[in-house]
């Protein structure tokens, strides 16, 4: 409701403005932040303040783009924005709640990065989804289970540097980044969280007709059913075997990455390939 009164507003205003304001929020708050905690000192009380400024206009961005006049642009860049977006709301839960800077440091440049490249790209024709609750549910729950998991990956990644510094470079390590056990705690929680909604998309395709299933290519089938059976296999070894740690991270990106690929690449090749 918000974002449609703003954009009874500000229809008239340029659009590739707000992006870029949004990109120059997300890497002012990446410099400073990283100047800060690479000191050991805390960040100011206002940048909570101006990282929530920030999101709000990253997320009238997305909304802006992906609704328009003539229908729903679902292109690549659109999608990258969207996905960014709700990652960013989790990003930001974490930091006013548990004050976890790691994965606010490594989710900034990404968010920037997703602003700029939609200031600069063109979308795609846009379609009608007027009166289709069941694809709109599909395309918000599969977006909700990329962002999640996307965070996931970034969390690994992390999981995966603080696990090789403190075998190898223990004063190297930074107090910000966090506890181990704590990181390991939370990527488990994304995994697990991100493997629920994709589930839940997976089981919504069954609903829905025929001429939406038949859009889909085949490659982004498989892989997006390879990446499910490798997560869904992780998480069942980590809550019956134990399995965590760098083994759950490197699993992890592989789970994660056969998604982003097999729905980021397609778009890619679709859009700009073919």
């Amino acid at each position: 409701m918000l974002f449609v009164i703003i954009d009874l507003r500000i229809n008239q205003l340029n659009l590739v403005w707000l992006e870029l304001t949004g990109f120059v929020l997300y890497s002012g708050i990446l410099v400073y932040a990283w100047l800060r905690l690479s000191k050991s000192a805390t960040l100011n009380q206002h940048t909570s303040k101006v990282l929530f400024i920030a999101i709000i206009l990253h997320g009238l961005v997305a909304y802006l783009n992906i609704d328009g006049d003539m229908g729903h642009d679902f292109g690549l860049f659109n999608i990258f924005t969207m996905t960014t977006w709700i990652a960013m709301l989790l990003v930001y839960w974490n930091l006013i709640k548990h004050q976890a800077y790691a994965l606010l440091m490594v989710s900034l440049p990404i968010a920037a990065a997703s602003l700029l490249e939609v200031a600069v790209f063109d979308g795609v024709a846009p379609i009608s989804l007027e009166g289709k609750f069941l694809d709109i549910l599909h395309i918000l729950l599969g977006i909700s289970a990329m962002s999640i998991l996307m965070l996931a990956a970034l969390q690994a990644i992390l999981v995966l540097y603080i696990d090789n510094g403190l075998r190898h470079h223990p004063a190297a390590i930074h107090s910000w980044l966090g506890p181990l056990q704590s990181m390991e705690r939370y990527l488990i929680q994304l995994l697990s969280s991100g493997f629920l909604l994709m589930s839940l998309a997976f089981i919504l395709v069954l609903f829905l007709p025929n001429e939406a299933k038949q859009q889909q290519g085949l490659h982004k089938i498989i892989l997006t059913i390879l990446s499910w059976t490798v997560l869904g296999a992780l998480l069942f070894g980590h809550y019956k075997r134990g399995w965590r740690g760098v083994f759950a991270a490197k699993w992890t990106l592989v789970g994660v990455f056969l998604l982003l690929l097999g729905y980021f690449g397609s778009k890619l090749v679709i859009e700009f390939i073919l």
